[in-house]
């Protein structure tokens, strides 16, 4: 059996958990699909559509009937499908396909049913943003957050940073379900030139408040026998930016102190990539 596949008396405290109604789930076109490729839309082109408690009934043959289904599960019709949720904060899923029946949609919850496993970050040895902040004791401890990237989101290109908030607040995007529920994340880093900096999250991730000052550090990988240069500086949150819908927040921060020589260094790696087309 593989470790992340749950054992025969987990699974049926899933089941007995799904019968209670208590799981809402997730249904994504499962990848491996390949029935009916050419009438099918692509796998990037379905997104997950999302089922309330209240829309699933589970029968004690294992059969879960969709009551109710919003339109947009009906392109799921046919097809398998990865149906994925969480008990007790922890992500599972199962693999099965969606079929038609006198009462709707139905789910066949088969043998397996296994534990999402963690995605693991691979480690970076070259640019990194730091980001230093009070944690509010009376000792003021700093505490450090090594912040992500976000690859639709090139740094170091000469534009408007609103413009850049504007495009990542709307865009339409799907998030990943993870293997532990309400896991806490780092803030994204999605602009940056030399003068200010902009962080992105999930409401509940965003650890920037409007008006605060925090320190940075950016690091950069250089050649010979010093590995990095180190450009210290602080910026102060200036404005917030939210998308309600999506829950996600973007803070745009002003640098409030640069050395100049790390300021013309900033400068000089901006790309005008207005340039390139």
């Amino acid at each position: 059996m593989d470790k992340s596949e749950l054992t025969g008396i987990e699974r049926q405290l899933v089941l007995e958990y799904l019968m209670d109604g208590n799981a809402p789930v997730t249904l994504t076109l499962f990848k491996e699909d390949k029935t009916d490729v050419a009438n099918s839309a692509p796998v990037s082109a379905v997104f997950p559509v999302a089922l309330r408690a209240e829309q699933l009934k589970v029968l004690n043959q294992g059969i879960i009937l969709l009551k109710d289904a919003p339109e947009s599960a009906s392109v799921f019709l046919g097809k398998v499908v990865k149906v994925q949720f969480y008990f007790n904060k922890l992500a599972l899923f199962f693999v099965t396909k969606v079929q038609k029946v006198s009462a709707g949609f139905a789910l066949v919850i088969p043998a397996v049913i296994s534990k999402v496993e963690d995605k693991k970050t691979p480690e970076k040895s070259g640019f990194a943003v730091v980001l230093y902040y009070k944690n509010g004791t009376k000792t003021a401890q700093k505490i450090d957050i090594h912040c992500d990237f976000d690859e639709r989101f090139p740094l170091f290109v000469k534009s408007d940073y609103k413009k850049i908030v504007d495009r990542y607040l709307s865009e339409k995007t799907t998030d990943q379900i993870e293997s532990i529920a309400d896991r806490i994340h780092a803030p994204k880093v999605i602009y940056l030139d030399s003068q200010r900096i902009v962080f992105a999250a999930k409401k509940n991730d965003m650890s920037l408040t409007h008006g605060c000052e925090y320190a940075v550090l950016l690091r950069f990988p250089i050649s010979g026998p010093i590995k990095d240069r180190k450009v210290y500086l602080s910026c102060i949150v200036d404005d917030m930016f939210e998308n309600y819908e999506c829950n996600r927040l973007c803070a745009c921060a002003k640098f409030s102190s640069i050395r100049e020589e790390d300021e013309r260094f900033l400068s000089d790696k901006i790309v005008d990539e207005t340039k390139s087309d």
